[in-house]
């Protein structure tokens, strides 16, 4: 029982690290988008 409960909570901060780094990298996309719009302007 506790063994299964530890690979749920390890499951859990997975999928959690998986969605920060997702969101991470859509805001560095977004970033160099607008310094590409800065730099052009």
């Amino acid at each position: 029982m506790a063994r299964h409960k530890k690979i749920e909570r390890r499951k859990e901060l997975d999928r959690r690290r998986k969605r920060r780094e997702k969101r991470l990298k859509q805001r560095i996309k977004e970033a160099i988008e607008a310094a590409k719009k800065s730099k052009g302007k």
